[in-house]
């Protein structure tokens, strides 16, 4: 038998926040490779919760993959963003990882805030580090 009403302490709700501009140790939540409707390239999209900040929103991080039509340099410039993000996270660098195995991995990052017009104040990575 359930109860017809709602017994809820609405009284520790709060707005999760931006952080200010700084390094953080960050936990990945997900990680999903999903294809841009734009432009039709793969990506790689993880979900990141800064540690220790219950307050803290999640961080959406996008990482395009290289595409056969690259040319030299921004095939060297995505590789690069990824290999940085797979090493700040202890994560396989062999070139064959499944997103799935990533999840839990936790690693640092410099995170900056910027203002978004749909989503108010929200944290981006600016640059993944090999940690403390």
């Amino acid at each position: 038998m359930t109860e017809s009403f709602l017994n809820i302490d609405f009284n520790d709700v709060y707005e999760p926040k931006s952080m200010k501009e700084g390094e953080y140790q960050v936990r990945i939540l997900s990680a999903v490779i999903k294809s841009s409707q734009k432009t039709g390239g793969d990506y790689l999209n993880v979900r990141l919760e800064i540690m220790n900040e219950p307050e803290a929103k999640d961080i959406n991080h996008v990482m395009m993959l290289p595409a056969p039509n690259d040319d030299k340099k921004k095939a060297n410039s995505r590789k690069a963003a990824i290999l940085a993000f797979l090493k700040a996270f202890k994560l396989d660098t062999s070139g064959s990882i499944n997103p799935d195995d990533m999840v839990g991995a936790v690693g640092w990052a410099i995170a900056v805030e910027e203002a978004d017009p749909e989503y108010g104040m929200q944290n981006r990575i600016r640059k993944f580090v090999a940690g403390q």
